[in-house]
């Protein structure tokens, strides 16, 4: 029904993962399985409605109106279970911008910020970039995974200078789909040491329907303790229209995060996000699951292939198209890894290093893509692999 076997050339249009390769790459068809877009067209209810919205004739200042509320609403309550209103919606051109901006309304420069690498390099770069210090409490790996520390949590949230924690759910690059009783636990922790989180779930939406726990449902306190960061990008490779949705269901803190997103000036809805989300948000989910069975196809393929590979170890992708592997048996060092890849096998991932520490000796797997085209990089890793290994012949 839907078309996920279709490469589309994305060569020449600023596409900001494609700018990786070099002209080898480019030339052979190498595609980049780094930055978390998709390499799948868009759902057909989305294409109708930006090709709708472009022949309209004007492209005019755009407001949320009550269609788009009532469109994010009805998707997040019918999803996710989150009942809100069209009032606790603040409408920011990126989630990565409104985690700067929350820094910015609810802390001082100098103060601590709890996040959980390896984690999403913003993560690290928007705390320190706005002049607050990284108060780390890395994931721990246990029989079934990658878990939260929860004593190095409480010990962070107790110091007076934190108040503030950046949570993955689920989490980039490790693709947990964290369970109630994990975020109920650590929503204890931070109220009870008032420590606000916001719980970037952008990727909420790329989980089997009803297996990611919103924040803001788990209780009435945690809701109120909360900043919730939604979008429709990651879910309908709509990146590139800069529309997020960010829900503050506590008016305090929804009125100190909005003056702050207005005097960044990083407010606002553009005229095409307005429609793509109506669409997407009204038509799309059949699409959706769709994609999401092709990417849990595509992760199973990936798993036949590294298993080739001595020792690497793929850890499950709970979430996410995002699949992350543990490429230290291999021996090398995180730069010849990434030479190796790179220079030899020709495959563009996300270096683990890049997620913090923790990430070193590490890659991640974009999985948004057709499967032959998948198939065709991970031949060449497997041949370049097996080129490494050749014994040196010593001639006479």
């Amino acid at each position: 029904m839907y078309d996920f076997e279709t490469l589309i050339d994305r060569r020449g249009t600023g596409a900001a993962k494609w700018s990786e390769l070099g002209p080898y790459e480019l030339e052979q068809g190498i595609l980049p399985l780094s930055v978390a877009d998709m390499e799948f067209r868009v759902p057909p209810c989305v294409e109708e409605a930006c090709v709708a919205a472009a022949r309209h004739g004007i492209y005019g200042y755009t407001m949320a109106d009550e269609p788009y509320q009532e469109a994010v609403l009805d998707w997040m309550q019918g999803r996710h279970g989150l009942q809100a209103k069209g009032e606790d919606i603040l409408i920011v051109r990126g989630v990565v911008p409104a985690l700067g901006v929350a820094i910015r309304a609810l802390t001082k420069p100098g103060e601590g910020v709890i996040i959980q690498p390896p984690v999403y390099p913003p993560f690290f770069s928007t705390v320190e970039q706005n002049g607050r210090r990284v108060e780390a409490c890395p994931l721990r790996t246990g029989e079934q995974g990658y878990e939260m520390d929860f004593e190095a949590l409480e010990r962070a949230a107790r110091k007076e200078d934190v108040s503030l924690m950046l949570l993955c759910s689920p989490h980039n690059p490790v693709g947990r789909v964290w369970t109630r009783e994990e975020l109920t636990r650590l929503d204890g922790i931070c109220r009870g040491n008032d420590v606000v989180i916001v719980a970037d779930e952008i990727h909420g939406d790329l989980v089997p329907k009803g297996r990611h726990i919103c924040f803001a449902t788990l209780s009435q306190e945690a809701a109120r303790n909360c900043i919730l960061c939604t979008a429709p990008s990651k879910t309908f490779n709509i990146p590139g229209l800069q529309t997020s949705n960010i829900f503050i269901l506590n008016p305090e803190i929804r009125e100190r995060v909005a003056r702050q997103a207005r005097l960044d000036g990083c407010c606002g809805l553009s005229w095409f996000g307005r429609a793509a989300t109506i669409a997407a948000y009204r038509e799309g989910e059949a699409w959706l699951e769709a994609c999401l069975r092709v990417v849990a196809s595509n992760y199973g393929i990936l798993r036949t292939y590294l298993g080739r590979l001595p020792g690497v170890k793929l850890y499950p992708m709970e979430g996410t198209y995002l699949a992350w592997a543990d490429f230290r048996a291999l021996g090398m060092e995180e730069k010849e890894l990434e030479s190796f890849l790179r220079e030899r096998a020709h495959m563009f991932t996300d270096e683990g290093y890049s997620f913090g520490q923790e990430g070193s000796g590490f890659e991640r797997f974009n999985l948004a893509l057709p499967e032959k085209a998948l198939r065709r990089q991970l031949d060449m890793l497997l041949a370049a692999w097996e080129i490494h290994c050749e014994p040196t012949v010593k001639k006479d």
